[in-house]
């Protein structure tokens, strides 16, 4: 499955979100294909954030706190899986950032 490309824009010294949609009840969540490059941000926080209506599947949020460490670009690849699961689907859906420091 070909990712969906995004493109964030941060400065040296600030944090910045990527909020990927999911259902943590299906045993779904995203993840960092690789760890992020430390030359240029720093995984600050990886937390899952509920929806507020009352549904069944427990809809919400993976919410991944990112600090831009210095000035370049860097590429952040996620993958929304089973982390139990051994072998990723070929269909798995997948999310890419493209991520400009100033």
């Amino acid at each position: 499955m070909i990712p969906e490309q995004h493109t964030i824009r941060a400065k040296a010294g600030e944090k910045f979100e990527i909020k990927l949609p999911g259902s943590i009840a299906t045993g779904y969540s995203w993840t960092l294909v690789s760890p992020a490059d430390s030359q240029y941000v720093h995984l600050e926080s990886q937390v899952y954030e509920e929806s507020d209506k009352k549904v069944d599947g427990k809809s919400g949020m993976d919410v991944f706190v990112f600090k831009a460490l210095k000035q370049g670009k860097t590429t952040l690849d996620f993958i929304y899986r089973r982390p139990f699961d051994k072998q990723i689907p070929a269909d798995a859906k997948r999310e890419n950032y493209i991520v400009h420091i100033d």
